[in-house]
Parts: C-alpha cells; sequence; structure tokens
C-alpha cells in the first residue's frame, strides 16, 4: 500500500502552478486525484476499519465482565477479573491505536484530495479517479453498521438488562454507530466531490 508521504504532493501555489494552459493543469489534477481517491477510498482501509471496530467492540465485552467478576468479592472471580481485563487490553490498546492512526492518514489524504479537486472541474476526466464500486463498499456496509449501532443502543436502553448486558450492549451499540458513522462521512465526502465535478463551473459549492 502507497504510504501517505508517497502520495502526490499538495498543489502549488497559485504564484508557482507549472501548467502552461488549463488542459496541462487538469491532465495533472486527474492523475493525481486518481491516485489519492483509491488510496483514500481503498477497500482494504474499510474491511480494516470493520476488523479493528469488531476487535474493539470484544475488548470492550472482556472489559466489562472482567469489572463484573473483581466486585463479586471471590478469589476465583478475582484472578477471572484480572485475566479478562488484561485480554480487554490487548485487543482495545491496540485496535484503538489502529483506528487513530487510521483516521489521522484519512483526514491528511482527504484534504489533500479536496486540495486538488479545488483547482477546477472537468467531467471529461471524471472516469480517471472516480472509484465507484470502492465508495459503494465504504457507503452500504458503514450504513448497515451505523444503523445497527443506533438501533441496538435504542432497544438496550429501553429494555430492564442487569448492569452488566447493559454495559455490554450499549458500548457495543456505540462503538458500531461511531465506526459506521466514519465510514460514511467518508463516503459522502467523496460523492460530494463527484457531484461538484459534474456541476457547472461557476457553481457554488
Amino acid at each position: 500500500m502507497t504510504p501517505p508521504d508517497a502520495l502526490p504532493p499538495p498543489p502549488p501555489a497559485p504564484d508557482m502552478r507549472p501548467w502552461p494552459d488549463r488542459a496541462g493543469l487538469l491532465a495533472d489534477r486527474a492523475r493525481a486525484m486518481g491516485t489519492l481517491a483509491r488510496w483514500y477510498m481503498a477497500p482494504h482501509r474499510a474491511l480494516l476499519l470493520w476488523l479493528l471496530t469488531l476487535v474493539f467492540a470484544l475488548g470492550w465485552t472482556l472489559a466489562v465482565s472482567g469489572f463484573q467478576f473483581l466486585v463479586t468479592g471471590q478469589i476465583v472471580e478475582h484472578i477471572l477479573g484480572v485475566i479478562f481485563l488484561g485480554l480487554a487490553l490487548g485487543a482495545t490498546v491496540p485496535s484503538s491505536l489502529g483506528l487513530a492512526s487510521g483516521i489521522r492518514r484519512d483526514v491528511f489524504v482527504g484534504a489533500r484530495l479536496r486540495d486538488w479537486a479545488e483547482l477546477g472541474r472537468d467531467p471529461q476526466t471524471l472516469p480517471h479517479w472516480r472509484v465507484s464500486g470502492s465508495a459503494l463498499l465504504w457507503l452500504l456496509p458503514s450504513l448497515l453498521l451505523c444503523c445497527l449501532g443506533l438501533v441496538l443502543g435504542a432497544s438496550t436502553a429501553m429494555s430492564d438488562l442487569g448492569a452488566e448486558t447493559f454495559g455490554v450492549a450499549m458500548g457495543i451499540a456505540v462503538v458500531f454507530a461511531v465506526a459506521g458513522g466514519l465510514g460514511l462521512l467518508k463516503a459522502i465526502g467523496y460523492y460530494r466531490l463527484v457531484n461538484r465535478e459534474l456541476s457547472p463551473d461557476d457553481a457554488e459549492d
């Protein structure tokens, strides 16, 4: 996978642009946006987001169970609680660090993609950077995951559950809703760029 540092640099400042004509600008713009869009909307990044989400949800479940064992006051439960909490740390810490790193890279690459997009609009070069299949892979499962989290959270809030079950279910609901929301934001941002490309040059963003 191309690291962010190896991606196309940001577009030159207005007074330092090397293009002799608009055709050259649009050609370089399309190439840069193609590389950036393929990295930004890469399917394996969506799969990584969902995998890290599942690992974090598992860690949350282990953490709640571990705390529940610790408060029972029995030596065997205390030992199990410590084991569960250790497993929870092993799941939540790496997954949260991975999610944070992914978000930082997405913000970085997304901003650079928008910078190149702002140089102009050219529907003729749209096929050179359109990644519709990858965008759908981000949009549809993310929508499903977000809805699942919201439904789970609402049903948990309206149910009469024990403290442990409530904590596990509500935590998983929040994790799913947030992860789905992140995927939706990426997909919506991409579709906004496509719609902007298809709008007239004198239209407002």
